[in-house]
Order: C-alpha cells, then structure tokens, then sequence
C-alpha cells in the first residue's frame, strides 16, 4: 500500500493506493471511504505530520484490523490518562475497553473515549507525533481525531457538553462528557464509563455475542442483575 496526499478542488486529501480485498476492507472499517480517500478542510492541524505516520504505520494498523489481534492497552491507556490529566482534559471510557477496565473478559482492539470540542483539540496537540487522522468535523458524528501508539489506536470523540434528556440512546456519538456515566477504579485511578446494561444492549444489538456472553458472566460472577 502507498499514501498519496493531494488536493480535491479545495480539499486536502489522503489517498490509499496499491490496496488489496481484504486491505480495501480493513481500511473501510478504519475510516477511509469506499474509494480509500479521506478528505479534510484547508488549514486542518498537523496534516502533513498525519501523512506521514500513516506511512509508517498504516501497513500494521490494517494488519491488526484484517487478523483481528487486540493488542495490549493498559500501558497506552495509561499514557492517554497522563496526557488528559497534564492537559485538563475530561474523560469517559467508552467501548470494549470500558467492559474491560471492570473486568469483564473482553480482548479491546483500540482504545475510545469521549472528551469535549475543547479536550480534542488538546488530545490532537498531545498526541501530535503519532496521529494517524488530524482532529476535524466528521459531520453527524463529532469532533474525533485518531493515534497509534504501543500498537493500539487511540481514538477521541468530542462534543459540546450537554445534559442528557431521557433515557441513554445507543449511538456513542449522541453521548457527551455531560452524560451520567458511571465511575470504577482501575490501576488507583476512578474513570467514568457507561452502565454495563447499556453496552450489552449495544453489544446485542451488534450481534457480538460473545462480548454478550462475556457481560452476562461477568453480571453472574459480581452478583448483578442482567437486563436487556
């Protein structure tokens, strides 16, 4: 696979060539459109530098995606805590991972979190010297930029903060920092996370059932009642 960076009338632009099937749908699940391209505004921060971790990381983060390793995360989400913590960024775990740091036996294959519109920013110029996608807009999703470091990807979501009417929804990128997650400790740090009867329905509703199963044993195991 190569990187081409260019120009699309007045987008930047990221292109993946010389890809094979199974790399053209590994990629797709990383983000990049059917056509392997993604397309930033002028003036998006650390591009060039983006341009050129993905040429030198791109080829093991499709690996990882196409064999379905999960890499070790608890040295990277170690690292992401410091940095939100030097950079007052506020955070809520979210995904596999928030399953995990609580001990349910799930193997997470990158690291995801919610922050602020702010806390991106913040993340993005942190996290500068191994982004993978510069912080920009993704229209209907949010504010979210990507890292790879130690072999696992970090990814961020941020929004405005707001308080949440009703019941949770389903979609991660209807939640904010504002939203009332739930605190555990993990390592002598206390991270906020989603109730664990809202990832199995989300698990359910993905059809992964063995993260389902992997839930269901954890509520038996720790004496709580499954839902959904």
């Amino acid at each position: 696979m190569r990187i081409l960076a260019g120009m699309e009338g007045c987008w930047r632009t990221i292109r993946v060539v010389d890809a094979d099937r199974g790399q053209r749908a590994a990629l797709v699940e990383l983000g990049f459109g059917p056509d392997l391209v993604r397309r930033y505004p002028p003036g998006t921060r650390h591009f060039d530098r983006v341009v050129a971790n993905l040429r030198r990381w791109l080829d093991e983060m499709v690996r990882q995606r196409m064999t379905g390793t999960a890499p070790g995360w608890a040295g990277a989400l170690g690292d992401l805590l410091d940095r939100a913590g030097q950079a007052r960024v506020p955070l809520a775990v979210i995904g596999s991972l928030a399953q995990a740091v609580r001990g349910v036996d799930v193997r997470p294959g990158d690291i995801d979190v919610i922050t602020t519109v702010e806390g991106a920013d913040a993340l993005g110029d942190s996290y500068r010297d191994v982004l993978v996608v510069p912080v920009a807009d993704d229209p209907g999703f949010g504010i979210w930029g990507r890292a790879f470091t130690g072999g696992i990807s970090v990814e961020w979501l941020g929004n405005p903060a707001r308080a949440q009417a009703g019941p949770w929804p389903l979609a991660a990128q209807e939640w904010t920092i504002a939203s009332p997650f739930e605190e555990v400790s993990w390592e002598s740090r206390v991270l906020r996370v989603p109730p664990l009867e809202l990832q199995r329905r989300i698990e359910v509703r993905r059809q992964r059932l063995d993260r389902v199963a992997a839930i269901d044993d954890y509520c038996t195991t720790h004496g709580r009642e499954r839902q959904g």
